[in-house]
C-alpha cells in the first residue's frame, strides 16, 4: 500500500495508506460538497 504525507497548515503531518491521487480526488469532492470548488480551481496545485 503506498503511503502518502500530508502536511497541514499548521505544520503538523498526518500519514495515510490512501495513493496521492486518491486523496487529491476527496479533496476535491469534498470541497465541491461544501461549494469551495471555484477556490481549488483558482489556487490549484503546485506540482500541476
Amino acid at each position: 500500500m503506498p503511503d502518502t504525507t500530508i502536511t497541514l497548515v499548521n505544520g503538523k503531518k498526518v500519514i495515510v495508506q490512501n495513493s496521492l491521487e486518491e486523496v487529491l480526488q476527496l479533496a476535491e469532492q469534498f470541497y465541491k460538497e461544501i461549494g469551495l470548488q471555484r477556490v481549488y480551481e483558482q489556487v490549484g496545485d503546485d506540482d500541476e
